[in-house]
């Protein structure tokens, strides 16, 4: 039987291979914590930002230097009384910050946003942080059977972290797409260091997370043809409450990066205006930013490069001659003149 020691020196020699690889990636930028702290303390003041998943964690934290910042945030949570003490802190030190409790069914759903543009008549970030650990009473290799037949998968990790996710993603584009300010305008996905790596016994969670940096990287097309930048961040081990028992035991004595670490790499993903298709790594290491072009670069023939210019192209094009349609559609209805 293999002991807590061993199965620890394990898993922190994975860490380290795994952070190697990653580090090793084309272009890739290390960023200090100063640094992105900084990306957020120039762009932040003034802006109407959306945290899902605020209650704790990342999103607490995040939510917590956006108002210092000076940013009017709308945190949602399905916790009302720890979404609230995160609002009435964010107020204490003189920020701006309203609160909205969601129901389970309704993660992802149209009120957050919408709530954040009746408050404060516009949003300009969109953090979508929520997310769960995979259960341990929904595996997804769970053999038991039903009148001699395997039972049907439980999903909550899907539904949450990527159905969930892309609702969420896909009211930011709507709100964002609405605000007639020509710069400013982001969404930060939560990634993990399972959008990179396999984690045994949640087949699910690394799924999603996977999905996560698929998602950006195809939506990293139509957001620059709404002005908008789209980010991720994706952090490795770090103790939060879907922390579970047995990964505190097995990273036991493991460097790991902090919540701050994460919160930086947050801040940068929504503020640093070079950024765009960006996969911000958080590690022991400290943060390293993975830009659009690693995942298109000339070292694979050329051809993802090519083609990625052709697919901007296109969808430019298409929203150009979408614009023009409206526009005359609007002149013939009576509701705008012709400029």
């Amino acid at each position: 039987m293999v002991s807590n020691e061993d199965a620890s020196a394990a898993i922190g020699e994975l860490i380290k291979t795994q952070s190697a690889e990653v580090r090793q990636t084309h272009a890739s930028i290390p960023l200090n914590i100063d640094e992105a702290f900084a990306c957020g303390e120039a762009d932040l003041k003034g802006k109407v930002v959306v945290v899902t998943g605020a209650g704790s964690g990342f999103g607490r934290g995040f939510s917590l230097k956006a108002g210092q910042y000076g940013a009017k945030v709308v945190l949602s949570d399905l916790r009302k009384e720890s979404v609230q003490k995160v609002a009435d802190e964010i107020v204490s030190k003189g920020g701006k910050s309203d609160h909205y409790c969601l129901q389970r069914d309704q993660v992802g759903g149209p009120s957050q946003d919408r709530h954040a543009r009746d408050t404060y008549g516009h949003v300009d970030i969109v953090v979508a942080n929520a997310g769960i650990a995979e259960p341990p009473t929904a595996r997804f290799l769970d053999f038991r059977t039903e009148n001699g037949e395997p039972t049907k998968p439980a999903l909550p990790t899907i539904d949450v972290n990527l159905i969930g996710l892309m609702y969420t993603v896909k009211l930011a584009f709507f709100h964002l797409r609405e605000n007639p300010a020509k710069d400013g305008k982001s969404i930060v996905l939560l990634g993990s260091m399972a959008s990179f790596m396999g984690i045994p016994g949640a087949p699910a969670y690394g799924a999603t997370k996977h999905a996560v940096l698929g998602l950006m990287r195809s939506l990293y097309f139509d957001a620059r043809v709404y002005g908008i930048r789209i980010n991720t961040v994706h952090p490795f081990f770090v103790k939060t409450n879907i922390f579970g028992l047995i990964p505190t035991l097995l990273l036991t004595g493991i460097p790991l990066p902090t919540v701050d670490d994460v919160v930086a790499a947050m801040t940068a993903a929504a503020c640093k205006t070079s950024s765009n298709g960006s996969a911000f790594v958080v590690d022991f290491k400290g943060i390293l930013e993975i830009p659009f072009s690693a995942s298109a670069s000339e070292e694979n023939g050329g051809y993802y490069a090519i083609f990625a210019q052709r697919a901007q192209g296109a969808l430019s094009l298409g929203k150009y001659v979408f614009d023009i349609v409206a526009a005359f559609a609007g002149v013939l209805s009576g509701r705008r003149p012709l400029q």
